[in-house]
């Protein structure tokens, strides 16, 4: 554990990641166990949207109370994604920022954040525009993630940060006879979840008693749970629900791959998290994937949407099973990099701007 005082000046703003899920949930909880003297205030206490915006006025009072108490405080570490995320980190931002003079660093966790500005209207764009070059410096997930944003907006400190997980310090164990694929993330059709379904309906043949599948996250849960019920994929597939704690360690440690055949991403925790765990991944070249993915190095790259792919890399592995674990220790060696020694002190570095 890290555990430094450097950030005694810093406070992080983001929402509250005791109470929610999600990728900027798990850096959080990972900045709060390696800090020292961790500084936090919620953007959003609550999971409902419509009940944080009509909490929004008081959140942002106590902001303003916090900074004229806490007079330590030289920097604000804004986590925001897109949309509706955007919209509340803006005000903190204006805040921050405009009335306080304070120096902001907004840390962009958006898989669509692309998208996002691509289809706001004008008056969007220029509080976009506005928030990313005024902030002092603005952290990305990927290089991919870099070279868009230098390209589409105008700042001279732009720097990559690895998420950051947990270190494992165990051994995977062997692949049984039986090779366990697990899916954890919101399941839906950005994730790829019903082109993953596809592709075990139209193999489930071939897959009896040779591969299974445990799926995890919350979302479309119906309509995954009908289209299992209808396609008659019981035998192959093991739903529990969303996984955090013990209960997400314990899968972790039972699983020997990971898939996530995404359309669109930041750099995902739950990929990182398997990698910990000396899993191979299978997942798609969008966002930050391919800064941790290299295909049969330590997994397979598919594209979105392409259910051949997935196939053709699920069979990879039921045919050729000593692969698995070469694939898995390559990604304990890619994934170090992740870990918290290493993340906090290449932060420590970009605040030094």
């Amino acid at each position: 554990m890290v555990k430094t005082n450097f950030f005694k000046s810093v406070l992080f703003v983001a929402p509250n990641y005791k109470r929610r899920k999600g990728g900027i949930s798990s850096v959080l909880k990972q900045y709060e166990l390696n800090i020292k003297d961790f500084n936090f205030l919620p953007s959003a206490y609550v999971t409902n949207k419509w009940l944080n915006f009509m909490l929004l006025p008081i959140t942002l009072v106590v902001f303003c109370l916090y900074l004229i108490v806490n007079k330590e405080i030289k920097t604000i570490h804004i986590h925001g994604a897109s949309r509706g995320s955007f919209y509340r980190k803006y005000c903190f931002y204006y805040i921050g920022k405009k009335l306080f003079s304070k120096k902001l660093v907004y840390h962009i966790h958006g898989a669509e954040f692309h998208l996002f500005y691509d289809n706001s209207n004008a008056f969007v764009k220029a509080k976009i525009d506005a928030m990313i070059s005024n902030s002092d410096v603005i952290i990305v997930l990927s290089k991919e993630w870099k070279e868009y944003f230098e390209t589409t907006f105008i700042h001279p400190k732009i720097y990559v940060l690895n998420n950051i997980v947990k270190r494992v310090n165990e051994q995977k164990k062997e692949v049984y006879e039986i090779i366990t694929v697990v899916f954890l993330g919101r399941i839906g059709e950005r994730k790829g979840t019903f082109d993953l379904l596809n592709v075990i309906s139209n193999n489930k043949s071939f897959f009896k008693d040779k591969i299974q599948f445990i799926i995890g996250g919350d979302g479309e849960i119906s309509r995954m749970h009908n289209f299992i019920k209808e396609e008659k994929l019981d035998e192959l597939i093991k739903y529990v629900g969303w996984v955090s704690g013990e209960k997400k360690t314990d899968i972790l440690q039972k699983s020997d791959i990971m898939i996530l055949p995404s359309y669109n991403e930041g750099l995902p925790i739950s990929l990182l998290e398997a990698m910990s765990y000396s899993m191979p991944i299978i997942s798609t070249n969008v966002g930050g994937i391919p800064q941790i993915l290299e295909d049969n190095y330590n997994g397979k790259i598919v594209n979105p949407g392409n259910e051949t792919e997935i196939e053709e890399a699920l069979k990879y592995y039921i045919n050729n099973r000593e692969v698995i674990k070469t694939h898995g220790k390559n990604s304990y060696k890619i994934v170090e990099d992740y870990f918290p020694e290493n993340v906090i002190s290449n932060l420590k570095d970009i605040y030094s701007f």
